[in-house]
């Protein structure tokens, strides 16, 4: 089966196919995250068409990983504005943390060799200084105490039928960490530094609200197959593993960045080297794959969340 999406002519003759990537015995909560997307014009309307499916199914929010545009166009407002106002047409609210392509990247020649702080500035001005584009009032989130709430928008918690979701900024190349930009590592090390509080006030207050499973969403894919990830990912790996001990629940991470679908359990427990069963994967694929994940979450289950993949494809290709 062509698991590539149709161009935008056959959308309108298009079905919807779930992949199954897992059985679950009772879905007690059901959403859509999706990712790296949209790299190109045509993936934009695409997104959108995948948004509104999602809705139409009964997604209560969307959620997206980051990265709204391919590592090598150019970093401009209007890119930002135009994924926002995407954002701001859905029904629902979306859970946006941003990717590299967004800020980090953007030194890059073929990006416009911009500053990625200044760059990052905008992303947290567009995306969370205008209510409007996310709605995240509605979801009723808490945010980082003192000034981390002002400093970091990005790094959220709410709560649905029990479950508590978490936005942490982690994002592709290294997380940012370039040794050779003091520039960059003084970045870098402020805004780890604040994802681990946050990271430890979720854990808080998943135990305070009797939260039945966590789901942590971030952009990057932190390295979790390796025995040692890169510098960018160190202090990361070292805060879930923290956060497993602390919290007895099953743990979703959510993340994007290499553009290929996972649903694993790759996090290893130090103490008996063997992954941890409660923490689980799901990788969302990107571009130039238009799709993404619908996750249902019992905790109650064998396999406490669901994984399946959606992508757009043609009724001639159901056919072939």
């Amino acid at each position: 089966m062509n698991r590539h999406p149709t161009r935008l002519g056959f959308w309108p003759a298009a079905l919807l196919i779930l992949l199954s990537a897992s059985s679950v015995r009772a879905e007690t909560l059901r959403f859509f995250a999706a990712g790296d997307l949209p790299y190109f014009d045509a993936e934009t309307e695409q997104l959108r068409d995948l948004f509104d499916s999602a809705e139409a199914e009964g997604t209560p929010f969307l959620i997206h990983v980051g990265d709204i545009k391919s590592g090598s166009a150019p970093c401009t407002d209007d890119n930002l504005e135009a994924v926002a106002d995407l954002f701001r047409s859905e029904a629902v609210p979306v859970v946006y943390t941003p990717g590299d392509n967004e800020w980090t990247d953007c030194h890059r020649e073929r990006a416009g060799a911009a500053d990625p702080r200044e760059r990052l500035a905008r992303v947290r001005e567009v995306f969370y200084g205008d209510p409007s584009v996310l709605r995240l009032d509605r979801l009723d989130v808490v945010r980082g105490e003192g000034a981390d709430a002002s400093a970091y928008p990005e790094n959220y918690a709410f709560m649905r039928d029990g479950v508590l979701f978490v936005t942490v900024h982690v994002v592709g190349s290294n997380n940012g960490y370039a040794p050779d930009d003091p520039a960059a590592v003084a970045e870098f090390e402020a805004r780890d530094a604040a994802n681990l509080r946050f990271l430890r006030r979720a854990t808080a207050l998943a135990r305070e609200r009797d939260a039945t499973a966590m789901v942590i969403v971030f952009h990057a894919n932190p390295q979790l197959e390796k025995a040692r990830p890169a510098r960018g990912f160190v202090r990361l790996r070292r805060a879930l593993v923290e956060l497993m001990g602390a919290y007895p629940g099953p743990v979703l991470a959510i993340h994007g960045d290499t553009h290929r679908f996972k649903h694993d359990r790759p996090l290893i427990d130090p103490a008996t080297g063997v992954p941890f069963e409660r923490f689980v994967r799901a990788e969302v694929p990107g571009s130039p794959v238009v799709g993404g994940l619908w996750i249902s979450v019992d905790p109650q289950a064998e396999e406490p969340f669901g994984v399946s993949e959606m992508y757009p494809i043609s009724r001639d290709s159901l056919m072939q």
